[in-house]
């Protein structure tokens, strides 16, 4: 088999028919293997049948049967998908990962804690800005919360960010987010992030809702 270095198949029957092979990739123009770059193994290509014509492409490999290496494309094939939505919950998920290295810092610099909603919603008015260009802060006084907090809007894409930690009957606080948003600041998404860093959040199920929008997306991140 030849694959190109973005995982495109130039052929699976590289030796069969040696006039198929192709220094580059005529999709995307990367460099062309055939080999495992890390033990030299030929790629496997389709059974041969005598008397039959193979039907389709056997798809490259993700890694190596020799070695176990991963070719160049595994790691592009495993990539998030771009969308917007799916940029979002990446970012959010992996925001404990963000916090635990903010608490290393150099010299006898205090370490960045998380400890309330209030930081959470420093923390990513920050981080926001690296994915989305224009991020605004809305400020609401729903009747579940003792004072004012802050969300975000994803003007572009439509989306509604609301920012919750962990506390029993967290979830209750839902329907009155939806209401918000559906009837003063209509958008296509709400995102509910809710943050648990003491993994005590078991029931990840959202209350009822209706199909109008705006549609619910609830992420629960355990540090």
């Amino acid at each position: 088999m030849q694959v190109c270095r973005n995982g495109h198949v130039i052929t699976d029957l590289l030796q069969t028919c040696p006039e198929r092979a192709r220094t580059h990739c005529d999709r995307c123009g990367a460099v062309t293997l055939e080999r495992c770059p890390t033990c030299g193994l030929e790629l496997p290509g389709a059974i041969v049948v005598p008397g039959l014509q193979p039907v389709g492409a056997r798809p490259a490999p993700h890694f190596c049967a020799k070695c176990g290496a991963a070719f160049p494309w595994t790691h592009l094939r495993r990539r998030p998908p771009h969308e917007p939505l799916a940029i979002l919950e990446n970012l959010l998920g992996r925001l404990p990962r963000v916090v635990r290295q903010l608490r290393v810092r150099h010299g006898d610099r205090p370490p960045f804690r998380v400890a309330d909603e209030r930081d959470l919603e420093d923390l990513l008015r920050a981080l926001l800005p690296l994915h989305f260009d224009d991020v605004r802060p809305e400020c609401r006084t729903p009747r579940y919360a003792a004072g004012t907090r802050t969300d975000f809007l994803l003007v572009p894409e439509n989306f509604a960010l609301t920012i919750k930690w962990v506390q029993p009957r967290i979830l209750e606080q839902v329907p009155e987010d939806v209401s918000y948003y559906r009837h003063e600041r209509k958008c296509r998404t709400l995102v509910v992030f809710v943050y648990d860093p003491e993994s005590a959040l078991r029931e990840s199920c959202l209350p009822p809702m209706t199909a109008e929008e705006p549609e619910v997306r609830c992420i629960i991140s355990s540090a």
